[in-house]
């Protein structure tokens, strides 16, 4: 049967013989009989750190050590980094953390975009956080991502984008209409639509509730505390004094139970007319809107 030799047997195969060669002979000027003394450290294993400015081919919440999926922001991808921090200590980050960072990530990402990202009722910022092995082998970063969906009402179904963000959201995006369908009080659906169609609301921004909020229940105050907050992000969508914000009716939309259970109490606004509009409410001083 033919052997195999193993890399360590290899090597000690080589220094016994050149441990019998000394015996005999010296070696060559040339050879260098300390085998080990130039051999440079091995460098300690750090994991990647993802960079703001860059485009990805994946829209991905926990990264692995190496999964890098960086694309150029001219080629077709599917999110954009706005920024990368880092969580301190050395705990894993949990739901309370993970809200920490998204206000973190709500700022950066205004001053990466120029304006608000809740503006363009499409996009949607998520942290993505290194996994658990990445976190123990020393990760302590989290990035923050700008992707756009495919509609409004669906969260998890992204189009693929080219081109960068950064600085200026595109006018398109910023078309925030749509033609809701309300039933005792409660949104049944709400399809994306263009300004000059007919429609009868219009998102107008987001707000985070605070890391302690419970998820919104049944109760008629925590609905109350939602669409009070939707109510100023309505006046100032419109251009009207904040006193006027009972004119108007609000839709309060908050993320799913389980991204809130996560830390992401992201809640979505849009005013909510009686009657049909074919053009933007943005900016319009309350000029030819039905209150």
């Amino acid at each position: 049967m033919r052997g195999r030799l193993t890399a360590g047997a290899t090597l000690v195969a080589l220094l016994a013989t050149l441990a019998l060669a000394g015996c005999g002979q010296a070696l060559p000027a040339e050879v260098d009989a300390a085998l080990v003394d130039d051999w440079k450290p091995v460098a300690e294993v750090t994991g990647w750190t993802p960079e703001a400015g860059a485009c990805l081919a994946t829209v991905s919440v926990d990264i692995a050590l190496r999964s890098a999926a960086v694309k150029d922001c001219a080629e077709p991808h599917y999110g954009e980094v706005v920024h990368v921090g880092k969580f301190p200590g050395d705990t894993y980050p949990g739901p309370k953390e993970k809200a920490a960072a998204l206000y973190e990530c709500d700022l950066k990402a205004m001053l990466y975009l120029g304006r608000a990202w809740g503006h363009a009722a499409k996009l949607e910022l998520r942290l993505s956080t290194p996994k658990v092995d990445t976190w123990t082998s020393g990760a302590r970063w989290y990035r923050c991502e700008i992707s756009e969906q495919a509609s409004t009402e669906d969260a998890e179904r992204f189009v693929l984008r080219t081109g960068s963000l950064k600085g200026a959201i595109p006018p398109a995006l910023l078309n925030n209409c749509v033609k809701a369908v309300i039933a005792d009080d409660a949104v049944s659906r709400m399809d994306d639509i263009a300004c000059t169609t007919a429609h009868n609301a219009e998102y107008v921004g987001v707000f985070r509730e605070p890391a302690t909020a419970a998820y919104p229940d049944g109760s008629a105050k925590t609905w109350d505390r939602l669409h009070k907050t939707c109510g100023t992000l309505i006046t100032q969508y419109l251009g009207v004094p904040a006193s006027r914000a009972v004119y108007y009716g609000s839709i309060a939309l908050p993320a799913s139970g389980e991204r809130w259970a996560a830390g992401d109490h992201t809640v979505q606004c849009a005013v909510f007319f009686d009657k049909t509009l074919r053009k933007s409410a943005r900016d319009s001083k309350g000029k030819g809107l039905p209150s």
